[in-house]
Order: structure tokens, then C-alpha cells, then sequence
């Protein structure tokens, strides 16, 4: 169970460590997430590449992620602040599967996403969150690969993956 303002690590290199929880998706006044599900997060402190020579490749990881991204257009009354998209993949709270066996993890994780962008022909338009990261870090839960909707959603996070629990 994830709830708001607790803290996510990473588990991508898209350029941060830690993120702060603030909102919950998929829900009106919802409390928690759970394991498989999308949170908007905030940047909480961010990878430090002092150890990288190549200027080019340190502007290219500056750009992934920031603490503040701000909305371009200024014609319309939201906030000023975007959240980053989280996509669960482990828990500490342990989680029970349809077999009957529960899976619990060392650290709560997450992969960092973008708003999700419509493509594809006319009538049939998905929303599909961008992935920012390129390489995962550690194993996905299986939750992922089972579920018909997310598994078409999140084709790049699984396949990117070393390994599924």
C-alpha cells in the first residue's frame, strides 16, 4: 500500500532517486495504491553524475528528470506544477496472488513515466504513458504480465525488464 507523501526509489536510470507520492490515479478520493498501479510523483532528490567526463552525455541525463516541470501553455487555469506518472512494480507490504501465495519486496519501486500521449487511426485512440527511462533495474511483478490492459500499456517497461517475479 502506497499512500500520499510517501517515498518511491527508482527503479530506472531516468535521472532520480527518490520520488514523493501526491497523487493517487485511477479513483476519486482514493487512499492507496497498489501493486501494478499509477501514482503522480515529484522528483524528492535527483542522481548526481559528477563522475561522467562527457559533457553531452550529462546534459542528455539533466534533461530526463527535474524537480520542476512546468506547463507550457499559460492560456490554461491548472496548476503550474506537472507531476511525473509512477508505475508500481514492488511493494513492501506483501500482496496476495490468485494461486494463493503472497509476494513481498525489500523496497517500495517504481518506473518513471510521462503523460500519456493518443496515437494511432481515427475511433481508436489509447492512452499510453511514455516510458522515460532505458534500461529497469531489479525484477517486475508478474501482476504486470497477467493483466490484459497493463500488459498492453506497459509492453516497453516488460520487455526491458531482466527479470519477472
Amino acid at each position: 500500500m502506497i499512500a500520499i507523501e510517501s517515498k518511491i526509489k527508482t527503479a530506472d536510470n531516468a535521472g532520480a532517486i527518490l520520488f514523493t507520492v501526491i497523487t493517487i490515479q485511477n479513483g476519486f478520493k482514493r487512499r492507496y495504491a497498489y501493486l501494478g498501479e499509477m501514482v503522480g510523483v515529484v522528483a524528492h532528490s535527483l542522481k548526481a553524475y559528477k563522475h561522467t567526463d562527457d559533457k553531452q552525455k550529462l546534459a542528455k541525463l539533466a534533461k530526463k528528470v527535474k524537480y520542476k516541470r512546468k506547463i507550457k501553455n499559460k492560456k490554461k487555469k491548472q496548476p503550474n506544477m506537472r507531476p511525473y506518472l509512477a508505475l508500481l512494480v514492488s511493494l513492501k507490504k506483501s500482496t496476495r496472488r490468485k494461486d494463493g501465495s503472497y509476494i513481498k519486496f525489500d523496497e517500495n519501486r517504481g518506473m518513471t513515466f510521462t503523460e500519456p500521449t493518443k496515437f494511432g487511426p481515427a475511433g481508436k485512440t489509447e492512452n499510453i504513458p511514455n516510458f522515460i527511462g532505458t534500461k529497469t533495474v531489479g525484477p517486475v511483478c508478474i501482476e504486470l504480465v497477467k493483466n490484459k490492459i497493463s500488459k498492453t500499456r506497459f509492453k516497453s517497461v516488460i520487455s526491458k525488464s531482466g527479470s519477472i517475479v
